[in-house]
């Protein structure tokens, strides 16, 4: 797999993966600034939707997800495996960023721009309305994790 560069019609770049077409970094022209969020983690015994963390759309409007990292400080004392992702609500689980992340694993920082992180349903990027929420569910207890999640946004 690589990587090939796309010169956009606002004379921006864009990074294309050539697996699935997804930009994974944009450069110049019309391009927002991205910001990004930064929230806690912290393990739970709870596997329901949102349990590991729940964030709202900060801004007025829609935007777009363009990286999530997920930086495990300490790993959870169980097998649990995490789905990140946007989600209709705060409790509701979703895995269309990150699916099945083993979180019993390694201390380390887990990426959507790395494509061994993202699972069978994760993505690089995601959009993301103002009554979504980005959810963290473990699919077992995740009791003893700790780390933070790193959001880079954009506004749409």
């Amino acid at each position: 797999m690589g990587t090939n560069i796309r010169q956009r019609a606002d004379g921006g770049l864009d990074f294309v993966q050539d697996s699935d077409s997804q930009a994974v970094q944009t450069i110049g022209g019309g391009y927002k600034a991205i910001k990004v969020a930064k929230v806690a983690l912290a393990g739970v015994a709870a596997t329901t939707g949102g349990a590991l963390f729940a964030w709202a759309n900060p801004e007025n409007a829609t935007i777009i997800i363009d990286r999530l990292q997920i930086d495990i400080t300490t790993k959870s004392t169980g097998a649990a495996a995490g789905d990140f992702g946007v989600a209709t609500d705060a409790t509701t689980s979703s895995d269309n960023l990150i699916d099945g992340y083993a979180l019993g694993g390694t201390e380390k920082v887990v990426d959507t721009m790395l494509t061994a992180d993202l699972g069978t349903n994760g993505k690089v990027n995601q959009k993301m309305t103002t009554s979504q929420v980005l959810t963290g569910t473990g699919g077992a207890t995740t009791v003893g994790l700790v780390g933070n999640v790193y959001i880079h946004y954009h506004i749409a």
